[in-house]
């Protein structure tokens, strides 16, 4: 990767290195977090919306993603670096932080398909709220999973026999990424497994990320979900029972659009 004309070898966030430069995920990471700060300087309740130990300074999610987009734009950086980019900003374990590092991956399918179990573990012992482990989920470990679900699928059943309710979660938001695959229905059943492990279980808004997985089966085998809940409805959450019965009968979540 070569500089920039007019670009001095010393530019905030590169090391150079004769004619070509390396980016410094740590400057990166720094150069990032003041851009984001410059809109919020200082942390604000969560609670209100979500509940967590991080600090949270309330930057918007269109924000972050133009940061993310810029980010992207100006370097032509190697996967390698992408991750290192945000490796650094997760671990920073500030919640603006942790969901733009999230869309740096996303921006990025190599850096995806790169990210590694290792990552995944240090990332997700960090988890705590339902937006980092939906941002991560959707944006990451939904689309990784989905793009090889033969060799991924059985990451994301390990994940929901974690500890962590937060990992639990994740594997559930993971696999909504599968239901969007043309060949979905064929990974149905793996996937109703792991929703029956979890089918009692009232942690980190789980329920809810249930309905999300059998309502995105619901186009591609509306049968299969359907004798599913006729089977299990009595374990599963109510409100993914009722969202899904809807999804089935009027193609809406809640029985009719939304004005």
């Amino acid at each position: 990767m070569t500089l920039r004309r007019g670009e001095p070898p010393d530019c905030p966030g590169r090391v150079a290195a004769g004619t070509m430069a390396v980016i410094d995920p740590l400057a990166e990471a720094d150069r990032l977090s003041t851009s984001w700060r410059a809109l919020a300087p200082l942390p604000v309740d969560p609670s209100p919306i979500i509940r967590t130990a991080l600090p949270f300074y309330g930057v918007g999610l269109g924000h972050l993603e133009g940061l993310g987009r810029a980010w992207h734009r100006e370097h032509a950086a190697a996967t390698s670096e992408v991750l290192a980019v945000a490796d650094a900003l997760w671990a920073r374990a500030v919640r603006e932080d942790m969901v733009l590092a999230a869309m740096l991956v996303e921006r990025r399918p190599e850096a995806r398909d790169a990210f590694g179990l290792r990552r995944l573990d240090r990332w997700g012992a960090l988890l705590d709220n339902w937006e980092a482990t939906d941002n991560l989920g959707g944006r990451v470990v939904g689309p990784w999973a989905a793009a090889d679900p033969g060799a991924r699928l059985g990451t994301l059943e390990r994940l929901a026999g974690r500890r962590n309710p937060w990992l639990r979660r994740l594997a559930l938001v993971g696999c909504v990424h599968l239901g969007r695959r043309p060949d979905a229905a064929a990974w149905w059943p793996q996937v109703a497994e792991l929703v029956l492990a979890l089918a009692e279980d009232r942690e980190a808004g789980i329920p809810k990320a249930v309905s999300w997985v059998l309502r995105a089966f619901t186009g591609c085998c509306p049968g299969e979900v359907a004798s599913f809940l006729e089977a299990h409805g009595s374990r599963l959450p109510a409100i993914a029972v009722r969202e899904a019965r809807n999804k089935l009968a009027t193609g809406y979540k809640a029985g009719k659009p939304r004005r």
